[in-house]
């Protein structure tokens, strides 16, 4: 009597332990996806960190072939009832006003931005940040903030790379006149 005993708890045992060892890998498995995917939402921040940078930088550079190519080909950009809308629309806008510089600004200005705050959600994510343009002040030798704007983006993931799906301008504040 006692083998058939012995044979029970020996399966229940192994039942026990099989058992164990099949949780452990499923929790295994759990913290690589995890993992995974907080390294997949940390590449997306930075990818679209990148592009809220190239967003100044081409225009600076005026580099306006560079600068369409950011946004998708349905893209929305403005801050008013009625954007403009479309890659080609938004590059030659853009294009248009920096280029002929209607407020005489000096060289070297340029575009800064900060305060990014970028929610990712697969391949669709919303991200808001502040920008600046600046320009020197010969008068005070120094520089000068033009305007101060916030930014409300909408992005999605295209072959890999992240574009302005939206690009909503809010404030576009002038900076006060130095003194």
């Amino acid at each position: 009597m006692k083998t058939p005993r012995l044979v029970v708890l020996s399966l229940t045992v192994v039942a026990v332990a099989m058992a164990f060892a099949a949780s452990l890998r499923v929790v295994e498995a759990a913290a690589r996806d995890s993992v995974a995917e907080r390294l997949q939402r940390l590449e997306d921040r930075e990818q679209i960190m990148e592009l809220l940078a190239a967003y100044g930088t081409t225009l600076d550079h005026h580099d306006f072939a560079a600068f369409g190519r950011l946004f998708t080909e349905d893209a929305a950009y403005g801050g008013g009832p009625a954007p403009t809308r479309g890659r080609a629309a938004i590059q030659s806008m853009l294009e248009k006003q920096i280029t002929s510089n209607p407020s005489h600004l000096p060289p070297p200005n340029f575009h800064l931005y900060f305060n990014p705050q970028i929610q990712v959600d697969g391949d669709h994510a919303t991200a808001q940040s502040k920008g600046a343009y600046i320009a020197p002040d010969a008068a005070n030798k120094s520089a000068q903030m033009v305007f101060f704007v916030t930014y409300e983006d909408t992005l999605v993931r295209r072959d890999g790379h992240w574009l302005f799906q939206q690009r909503v301008l809010k404030g576009g504040i002038p900076a006060a006149p130095a003194k």
